[in-house]
């Protein structure tokens, strides 16, 4: 088995969950597997980014389909344009949101400034270091 040398702690120390930079709307456009490696934070934001693209995205298209019915005909490539779009940020955000069902139980209904930094502080809670002892029998042989 290989480990990426970030992944290997020292000294009973736990790893640093939290992403050094917030994602990109690029970095939701990655390929299946490597959204997968990304942290379950980094995928929130993603979510939050690819949710509020696809919002975008109907919104804009509505108003090319109210256009068109008041006669703009000009407007259907972009209504077709749009509408493609917004099936490619749907499905990102099924995929994103099965991800994170699998990491934490759930998918979230709203994602907002508290409920990340809810997250964050549960990262952040102190939690004990590794700190292995031997038993006190073994203690008691090497006295």
């Amino acid at each position: 088995m290989k480990l990426d040398r970030n992944e290997v702690q020292e000294n009973g120390k736990r790893k640093n969950l939290l992403p050094q930079q917030h994602p990109t709307i690029e970095d939701a456009k990655k390929p299946t597997p490597e959204l997968m490696k990304l942290s379950t934070v980094e995928l929130l934001y993603l979510l939050k980014l690819a949710r509020k693209e696809r919002s975008d995205t109907y919104n804009n298209r509505y108003i090319f389909i109210q256009a068109m019915k008041q006669g703009a005909k000009e407007f259907s490539d972009a209504e077709q344009y749009t509408y493609k779009e917004y099936e490619y940020w749907t499905r990102k955000c099924f995929v994103i949101e099965n991800i994170l069902r699998e990491r934490i139980g759930f998918i979230p209904k709203k994602i907002n400034k508290e409920f990340i930094q809810n997250m964050v502080e549960r990262m952040q809670q102190p939690v004990k270091d590794m700190n292995i002892q031997p038993p006190k029998k073994e203690m008691e042989r090497v006295k």
